[in-house]
């Protein structure tokens, strides 16, 4: 069981807004599930208009060799939880023969996330500047905004700014709006380059290479906040003309809380303390699981992440990951078992069904841990669940797979005691009860 603890040693210092200026005018409150509709800040806060946009950032520079090499300083990495370096992948494009095609990926199938749909609809150009100067960088031939169709609010935002731009005359290659599923994978690069294409929006089986050649159309996607950080970057260096380009400053964070979820900007250096004190004004308890990374992610004891720096480096340099930059603590009265047994039936249940691993190592999985919750099937259950982690983890078509095995492996570190109450056919009372907004079937 889990707790809340307020702190008292007044960490943080700034402010309601919580970080300096960068790409969000401040912190966010959206609603604990679904899109981001309506987001609240203080004042109320509404789309910046591409005038607004130009006042605030300058004009923007057109994209080419220099930007590459300044994403390339910069080491800007993907934010949709690879965290795969941009250039790299641009360097990969730049070598094939075949026509490119540069997708900005809206569809923020991540349940607990919300930090894409709010830059969208609080910066959508921002992003825009971002996706079409990757497309000149690239020599793409098409540029796309990949965005679920359930997210109407965002889409009718977006149209109006891809507007604004048509109605000035940019010197800019078009772009177009493409509507996703609305399901968990069809976020996912292959997903997106079959869906595209006019092929069902599901992955495929052939991974990223970063030495394929050919003629076959390239497709590049790229986070909505990885556009966005490139925008700013091409600001910055292009305003500048000389000097090594810096690496960014800050990082967007989407926090859990008991009520809501809070989108915050924060600068990468501070502490995981400062940041939810930031965000939130108060800490979990020290013993408190804390989900990072989303779903597909991993637990992890507050105490032993609390010190760490919001930078991606500093968590992969103690095993874990930010992911696509969701934190989600266990908050009050709550079994880690539970959330991870109620996690992992959405995840088998969200699957392609295209392979084995996701079409019936995904459901044994989930019921292996779901009877861990419960405290049926007592210690042969536990003895069981490594085989049904290895069954998945690296052997489906996508990620996918990988994430759930992830997720459990990381529940049983950090729920160890529970973990041996339960698999002695002793579940805790909260074993019943799940707080995380997991979507239902």
């Amino acid at each position: 069981m889990t707790t809340l603890s307020r702190t008292t040693s007044g960490e943080s210092d700034f402010g309601e807004a919580g970080a300096p200026a960068g790409l969000l005018p401040g912190l966010v409150y959206v609603a604990r599930v679904g899109p981001p509709h309506p987001v609240f800040g203080s004042p109320a806060f509404e789309p910046e208009s591409w005038w607004d946009h130009q006042a605030r950032l300058g004009a923007r520079f057109r994209g080419g060799a220099w930007l590459h090499q300044a994403v390339a300083e910069a080491q800007i990495t993907g934010y949709g939880g690879g965290h795969f370096p941009a250039a790299s992948k641009w360097r990969w494009a730049l070598a094939q023969r075949g026509p490119v095609t540069v997708v900005a990926n809206a569809a923020e199938s991540e349940p607990l996330s919300a930090k894409d749909a709010t830059l969208l609809r609080l910066r959508p150009h921002v992003v825009l500047d971002g996706l079409v100067s990757v497309a000149e960088t690239l020599g793409a031939v098409r540029a796309i905004l990949w965005l679920h169709g359930t997210d109407a609010v965002t889409h009718r935002i977006v149209l109006t700014a891809i507007e604004e731009r048509r109605q000035l005359g940019l010197d800019e290659i078009a772009v177009r709006v493409m509507v996703a599923p609305d399901s968990y994978l069809s976020g996912q690069s292959s997903a997106i380059a079959q869906g595209i294409n006019g092929a069902p929006a599901v992955p495929s089986f052939r991974g990223f290479t970063i030495d394929d050649a050919g003629d076959e159309p390239i497709t590049v996607v790229h986070n909505v906040e990885t556009l966005a950080r490139v925008a700013q970057l091409a600001h910055e260096t292009g305003s500048s003309g000389a000097g090594q380009a810096a690496a960014p400053r800050t990082t967007l964070l989407t926090v859990l809380t008991p009520i809501d979820r809070r989108v915050v900007e924060l600068p990468r250096d501070l502490t995981l303390r400062q940041a939810l004190v930031a965000a939130t004004g108060q800490t979990p308890s020290g013993s408190a699981g804390v989900l990072l990374g989303g779903f597909g992610g991993m637990w992890a004891r507050w105490d032993d992440i609390a010190d760490l720096q919001i930078d991606e480096r500093s968590f992969r340099a103690a095993g874990l990951s930010l992911g696509a930059g969701i934190v989600a603590p266990l908050w009050g009265a709550a079994c880690g078992i539970a959330e991870t047994a109620a996690i992992l039936d959405y995840l088998a249940g969200a699957s392609a069904g295209q392979c084995g691993p996701c079409l019936f190592g995904l459901p044994a999985l989930a019921a292996s841990v779901a009877k861990l919750r419960v405290g049926a099937g007592r210690r042969g259950e536990l003895r069981r669940l490594p085989g049904h982690v290895a069954a998945v983890d690296g052997r489906g078509a996508c990620h996918h797979p990988d994430g759930a095995a992830r997720l459990v492996r990381s529940a049983v570190d950090t729920f160890r005691d529970d973990v041996s109450a339960h698999s002695s056919g002793h579940p805790c009372r909260q074993a019943r009860l799940v707080t995380f907004p997991v979507p239902e079937d």
